[in-house]
């Protein structure tokens, strides 16, 4: 099996907050920072696609999309064996 790509993206995503804020209160609250690490299956302009597992027949799972414009960092791992 080809060896596949592993890395570690921190992204932002958005937040909803239900009920009633002020002005002051809305600008307190914040975007959440992710830290997602999988299997690089593609990246482009719009979106980095990782997947959680890889089988040994080349098929992933548990498929995580990322818009590219949230994404803060990518760093690629390598892993001692």
């Amino acid at each position: 099996m080809e060896q596949k790509t592993k890395v570690r993206i921190k992204w932002r995503d958005a937040r909803l907050f239900t009920g009633t804020y002020s002005e002051e209160d809305c600008r307190k609250h914040k975007m959440c920072l992710f830290d997602s690490l999988g299997h690089l299956v593609s990246r482009d302009e719009v979106a980095i696609v990782i997947a959680g597992e890889l089988s040994d027949e080349g098929n992933y799972r548990n498929i995580t999309l990322i818009p590219t414009g949230s994404v803060v960092s990518i760093k690629e791992l390598t892993f001692a064996v």
